[in-house]
Formats: C-alpha cells, structure tokens, sequence
C-alpha cells in the first residue's frame, strides 16, 4: 500500500529561544502542534508525556488523560506492542527513522489503520524519549488498493510522499522540518528567517500573503496548488495549505504544510493524454462498431452476471443460497460487537436434521438437496432481517440471532423453530418428516468469541440427541 503524505522529522526551531522571547516561541511550537493535521506525541519508558490535539483525538483521549498514562493502551494486545517494540529497536538503534503502518486502539477498544512514524530524541541514548508522528489511514488504506489498480501502468502517485510545514510570522520563517528545506533544495537551517514570499516566488502570479488575507476573511483555509522554483532553478507543482494561529489576527502567524505534486500532475496528465487517444480511437471506429455494439452489450451483461455470481458464491451456499461460514463468522463478529455496545445478547443456535441420512440413502441425494432448500425457506420466514441463517455443510445449520433480550425470548424463538421445522415436508410425490436438534449459546454468558460459541453450541445439539433428537438445550457447562 503506498505511503501518504507526512513529516519524516520532527519540527526544529530555527530561531534561539532566548530568556525575553523563550514563552512566546514555546507558545509559537504549540500552535504547530495544536494546527497539525497529524497526531504529535513525546513518550519516554513507555509512557505518554505529551500529545497534541490530534493525537488525543485520533485514540479517544484527551491529551490531559493520555499524559501518564502507558502506552501499551494503544495497542490491540500486549503482543502487537511487543512485537511493534522489536522493529522500534532494530530500526531506532541503528539510528533510523521508524516508518510503519499498524493496527492500534482506540480508548474504546475499536481499531483503526495508522501510519506511524518515530524518532528517537537522542539516537545514542534511547533513555531520552521518543517522538511518534501519526496519521489515521483507514478510509485511504480502504481507497489504496483500488487506486493502485486503477493507476498499475501510472507511476505511483505520492506513494511515499513527505509533507513540508513551516510556521511563518510577518513573512518570515520562524521555524521548519527538514523536509521542506528537502522540497526546496536547501541544506539544513538555509530558511532560518527567510523570507517565505520570496521563497514562494513562482512563474505564475501569487502573492501569497495577501491571497491568504482573503482566503481567511471568507471563512476557509487556504489551499492553493501552484508551480515553485527550487534553489537550484527547477520547477515542481507544489500543494499548499496554510491555517492562522488566531483566525481573527494575521499578524499572529500562520501554520503552513507544502507537498510536491509533480507527479501527481503527470499522471493526471498522461491520463488527460490518454483518454483524449481513447476517444479519438472511439470516434474513428464509431461506425465500425455500430454493427457490434448490441452484441458486445450483450457479452458485459454476461460478464457481469458472472461476477456477481462469483461473488455471491464465494459468501454463500451453493445449495440453499445461506451466507457460508466465511459470512456466518463475519456477521457473527458483528453482531457481538454491536450486542456489545447495547448491551443486549446474542443467540447462536447450531441446528442438526434428526435422520437426514435415512432420506439420503432411501430417496437419494436429489430428494435430500430439496428438503434442505425447503428447510432453508422454513427458517428464512421465522427469522428477522438482522439474524443470520447459514448452512455449514450436510444437514446443519447455524443461526445467529443479535439484540435477544432475555433466555426466555431465545427459548420462545427455538420453540418457534422446532415447532416449523418438525412439520411434514411434501416433495414431488413424498411426504417426508424430520425434526431437529438445536444446541445454543449465549453471549455474553457462554463467550465472546466466534468460534467459542459455535462450539458450544455445538456441544448443547449433541446434548439434544443424547436425549433423543427433537428438542432444544441451552449450553451449560455441565455438558
């Protein structure tokens, strides 16, 4: 997956922080923080000492609550902390930039993808702390794929692209990241009390201070993407976003992230060129096609239906049409996760046929795939829209049944079940009977996990057979 757009180091002052001037530039570094569109934190001996807004948000937290605290809550399990811990040190003790995309934790306890970077405050001693950089990639790690298949015979587009901030006050460069003295072509500290409008001198018309002055009266930040001149004279598309400190103060100073786009631009110009080739090859064989045209239409229909078949096939029984094990085990972790969140609990139900192999051996398999299509049909209309009915192979079935209430309303619905299922079944020229045997597990009390309910579940089905098929039984851990 292609990296995004974020800081590789952190900000350093490029103006000393004298005794008269020492709180105002502390405040100046905050506001960086606090106007980052990243989550910022400091951590030393595995505990969070500082984080930005961003950061607090992006967990769940406030940054009051995370100080102190340790930072193994941001981690899945004490495992993903640990085994983050083995690349930190292999990466870090070398002396490196750590730059990782890992699954973290919110404060309640849902995950999300994160970009994560980190240095080291002092690279030859670790005792001093480190800075985390981090970024909520979920709904860009989501897109990614897509986009990357969209683009394959595109050069990847800011795949491991960087973004430059600086904090700039009456035109000048307070402070800056390296990377944007990376963007220009400057050595480190070059921009140190730089003038940023002449840093920003372009071949196209743009004043940037006054642009911005108006931008922020309307109300909006200020984006802009426009040419830029390196030091040494080349050109490079460049994105700018720029916030002031104090909405209602320019003269307080502004937060401005940069980003080259150069290449963002010839893709989208190459695909400009190529769709404009494609076109003009479609106007050429128009009439060509003409001919063809209800045929090919013909032929995508087929191709489409083919896929969604696939796809439905890949989630579902061929036979009955049910979601398969692989849904089932999807839905059901959700369904535990919302039951979770309300409270309520959820009722897994394992279902067996009593005497379903007689049918088989007696009328033959093609008899026994229609009584399991009329089965599937009998628990389709008892069921509601929420629950889930899957078959799992043979003659057994599971259910999930979400936001149950009590033990009694999940005994009255298994009643409802045995009732339906153990009425006489008429196929062609048969009338048939079978009956089932329903084991169930309830969550929370007998687990939280998929498979551990299912199992259980299980256990109580065999507990019906045990004592003669056609009936329902409530796990117990006696069984």
């Amino acid at each position: 997956m292609a990296h995004t757009d974020t800081p590789t180091t952190p900000i350093t002052p490029t103006t000393p922080i004298d005794n008269e001037g020492g709180l105002q530039t502390l405040l100046e570094y905050q506001a960086i923080l606090d106007n980052a569109s990243l989550g910022i934190t400091f951590t030393l001996n595995g505990v969070f000492l500082h984080c930005n807004e961003r950061f607090s948000e992006m967990f769940g937290w406030t940054s009051k609550e995370l100080i102190g605290q340790p930072t193994t809550l941001a981690y899945p399990s004490i495992e993903a902390y640990r085994d983050l811990g083995k690349v930190a040190e292999q990466t870090l003790g070398a002396g490196k930039r750590m730059d990782i995309e890992i699954l973290l934790k919110r404060r309640d306890d849902s995950t999300f993808w994160c970009r994560m970077m980190a240095n080291a405050i002092d690279p030859l001693d670790h005792s001093k702390g480190t800075i985390f950089i981090t970024e909520d990639i979920t709904e860009r790690r989501s897109a990614s794929e897509a986009i990357r298949q969209l683009l394959l015979e595109q050069q990847a587009i800011l795949a491991n692209a960087h973004i430059g901030i600086a904090f700039v006050k009456d035109d000048l460069i307070v402070t800056c990241n390296q990377h944007l003295e990376h963007i220009y072509g400057y050595r480190h500290g070059e921009l140190a009390n730089v003038s940023f409008s002449k840093l920003l001198q372009t071949v196209d018309s743009f004043e940037p201070e006054l642009e911005i002055t108006s931008d922020i009266a309307k109300g909006t930040s200020f984006i802009r993407e426009v040419r830029q001149k390196k030091k040494d004279g080349s050109l490079f598309w460049c994105s700018m976003t720029a916030n002031l400190v104090d909405q209602t103060a320019l003269e307080k100073g502004a937060v401005w992230l940069l980003d080259d786009i150069s290449e963002r631009k010839q893709a989208q110009d190459a695909l400009m060129q190529a769709r404009l080739e494609l076109e003009l090859r479609v106007l050429e064989r128009t009439a060509e096609l003409a001919n063809s045209n209800q045929q090919l239409q013909h032929e995508i229909q087929v191709r489409q239906l083919a896929e969604e078949r696939i796809r439905h096939l890949a989630n579902h029984d061929a036979l009955t049409g049910l979601p398969n094990r692989r849904l089932l085990e999807d839905r059901l972790v959700q369904a535990l996760s919302q039951a979770k969140r309300n409270q309520k609990m959820v009722a897994v139900k394992f279902i067996d046929l009593d005497r379903f192999k007689e049918v088989n051996d007696k009328l033959g398999h093609r008899i026994g795939d229609l009584l399991l299509q009329m089965v599937a049909n009998r628990l389709r209309g008892l069921l509601r829209e929420i629950d889930t009915i899957s078959r799992i192979g043979g003659d057994e079935f599971i259910l999930v049944l979400s936001d149950m209430t009590s033990e009694q309303h999940v005994l009255e619905t298994a009643d409802k079940i045995l009732h339906a299922l153990s009425q006489p079944y008429l196929i062609e020229q048969h009338t048939l009977s079978t009956t089932p045997s329903i084991g169930i597990a309830l969550y929370p009390r007998d687990g939280d996990h998929p498979e551990q309910l299912m199992s259980k579940a299980d256990i109580a089905m065999y507990q019906v057979k045990k004592k003669g098929r056609k009936g329902y039984h409530l796990y117990s851990e006696d069984d």
